[in-house]
């Protein structure tokens, strides 16, 4: 196996790791256990740059023309392509379910001010509800 084929295939048991922590991310998601987010996106973090450096490597190697001239080569450089196109997918999706979380949560937070003292309820310059605490504790009537 030639040094460039090595390298393909570290790219793709790079992305194969990586595939399974967006999974295990979008489980943390469902679940809201912000400790188990905390830690795949640490893993997240470090895989991408192992992903980097390798890609870095396979751009800068010599026989770099290799993947696109010899048909074992190429097919799996397809391969790690479709991976990675998985993998871009799955995040995708997980943005979107970050984005509806943080939404619930901004709902859920101007219920409970809403909640805590709707005779001080104000709104702020972005149009959120914001609550005063001190909002008429000095009148003596």
């Amino acid at each position: 196996m030639t040094d460039i084929a090595k390298l393909l295939d570290s790219q793709h048991a790079l992305l194969a790791a990586l595939k399974q922590i967006i999974a295990e991310e979008k489980a943390a998601l469902m679940s809201q256990n912000a400790d188990l987010l905390l830690s795949l996106a640490a893993q997240k973090s470090q895989s991408l740059a192992e992903l980097k450096a390798n890609d870095d490597a396979i751009a800068r190697h010599p026989d770099k023309l290799l993947l696109t001239q010899e048909a074992a080569l190429a097919d799996n450089m397809k391969a790690v392509q479709a991976a990675l196109a998985q993998c871009q997918a799955l995040n995708e999706q997980n943005a979107s379910l970050i984005e509806m979380n943080l939404a619930s949560l901004n709902r859920l937070a101007q219920a409970l001010q809403t909640s805590r003292n709707a005779t001080s309820l104000t709104y702020n310059d972005k149009g959120r509800t914001s609550t005063i605490s001190t909002l008429g504790n000095n009148i003596k009537a």
